[in-house]
């Protein structure tokens, strides 16, 4: 007998990204209302699981069924999109290695192909998450859904190019998809039903609108019928005495701008402030040597600070996260210039320009910093005292942004170049990044998400005793 199966994945603890609180009640809440849909036999859920282990609980799922009619994945937790695909963001995350620490949207479709399932539904709820089903790749996606999936239906939170608003206790976007399948209160609910009480929904939100895509008839159905939902229809829209007035909404669209202007306004420091957020991680950065006192006996350590971002290697990882996260300000820009280089045999123009190649260009990256805040971009080197040592290098970058600051850190060795002087960091750095409020703590920061300069160099020490045994 066929039967319906809903599979939940919220994460909400991340080593390289920040925490998302929110995320397992999302995922609470949403079990709660499919359970009270009474169509969905199975509902699994994951509160920050490891990747490999939901995949592979997936796929024994999908064989352990005489027949599936219809699989809804849901996912809350940070969302990543770059030029090959869209990306769900596990607890172990690396921007550098997105396909095996994250779940890609093409992974999932090719895990609910498994199901053979007559109806496929996917709800996300991630930055960047709206991403179109055709893309400049090999097997775009719309081959990817006429191969194998049969009705297919997506909600997603925001379009690429925007952030997906987490909450308190909710995420936004997951109250208003909920809210929306409670919408109805009679007869039979339609996922386009919902679809369509999402797109009023956000109506008044600018900065975030949902992204749908559909392969189906239009007839299918969340719930069978609406009277099914009342108790928890009920229970969903209580409001506690206390929060009356709170919960109020704005009687006017100009109320409403006023209530979001402010949200806003509470999370832009003075510059001030800015400066001394800047200072104190770099500080608390530097404060941790005195966990690691033998350092000492090996290296000297020497600080650098910069107001702009010139010396920034790899500014092109740079500049394609400050594109994937846009942004109302220009505290700081970037861009790229392409220069075609000379042609030193008189060709003509014309005659090369039909087969010009990206070797024949002579590409630029730039970054500006216009914020006026200084130091944004420091560093720490470790200067060997021994000559079988190398250098290394710890650095730090940080883009100012209105209502936040994103931080940028990296260790790299630099080998030695002669008895006297050493060679840059030979390769393409790669930047581990994290999302910050002006008022976080830069205490905690230092400490949970910026790249460790002195464990990384206390391992660089300890590696040669291991290679002696």
């Amino acid at each position: 007998m066929s039967q319906n199966i809903a599979i939940l994945i919220g994460n909400t603890k991340y080593d390289e990204l920040s925490t998302l609180n929110c995320c397992a009640n999302d995922v609470k809440k949403m079990r709660e209302l499919l359970s009270s849909t009474k169509k969905f036999s199975n509902i699994k859920t994951y509160i920050d699981k490891p990747v490999d282990l939901v995949k592979d609980e997936l796929r024994v799922l999908a064989e352990s069924g005489d027949g599936f009619e219809e699989i809804f994945l849901y996912f809350s937790g940070h969302g990543l999109s770059n030029s090959d695909d869209f990306f769900m963001c596990f607890s172990s995350f690396k921007e550098s290695s997105p396909n095996t620490t994250g779940l890609s949207r093409n992974d999932a479709f090719d895990l609910i192909r498994l199901f053979k399932s007559e109806l496929s539904v996917v709800v996300i709820d991630a930055c960047e998450a709206g991403r179109s089903i055709l893309k400049n790749q090999a097997n775009p996606l719309s081959n990817t859904l006429k191969n194998g999936i049969s009705n297919f239906v997506q909600f997603s939170s925001c379009t690429e190019s925007q952030f997906s608003l987490a909450g308190d206790h909710i995420s936004l976007f997951t109250d208003e998809f909920i809210k929306a399948c409670l919408n109805k209160e009679k007869g039979p609910v339609y996922y386009s039903d919902v679809e369509s009480a999402l797109r009023d929904a956000f109506i008044n939100h600018p900065s975030q609108t949902p992204h749908f895509i559909r392969q189906s008839t239009s007839q299918e159905k969340f719930c069978s019928d609406a009277l099914h939902l009342n108790d928890f229809r009920n229970s969903y829209f209580v409001v506690p005495d206390g929060d009356q007035q709170v919960a109020s909404p704005p009687a006017t669209e100009l109320a409403l701008a006023k209530e979001a202007i402010k949200s806003i306004e509470a999370l832009i420091p003075q510059m001030t402030k800015a400066q001394e957020f800047i200072n104190s991680v770099f500080e608390h950065i530097l404060s941790a040597s005195e966990k690691t006192p033998e350092i000492s006996d090996f290296f000297e350590i020497r600080t650098v600070k910069y107001d702009d971002f010139e010396l920034v290697q790899n500014k092109r990882s740079v500049i394609d996260l400050l594109t994937r996260r846009g942004g109302s300000d220009s505290f700081v820009e970037s861009d790229i210039e392409r220069t075609k280089r000379r042609n030193p045999f008189g060709i003509s123009s014309a005659v090369l320009s039909a087969f010009a190649s990206e070797d024949e260009y002579d590409t630029k990256y730039n970054i500006w910093n216009h914020s006026k805040l200084k130091s944004v971009h420091v560093g720490i080197y470790f200067e060997p005292k021994s000559m079988a040592l190398n250098r290394i290098f710890s650095e730090i970058v940080f883009l100012p942004r209105l209502t936040e600051c994103l931080i940028l850190t990296c260790n790299s060795y630099e080998k030695r170049a002669n008895w006297d002087s050493f060679n840059e960091f030979e390769g393409t750095k790669k930047w581990k990044w994290s999302r910050h409020s002006w008022f976080d703590e830069p205490a905690d920061i230092s400490e949970s998400y910026v790249s460790d300069p002195y464990d990384f160099t206390r391992k660089y020490i300890l590696s040669f005793s291991e290679s002696k045994n």
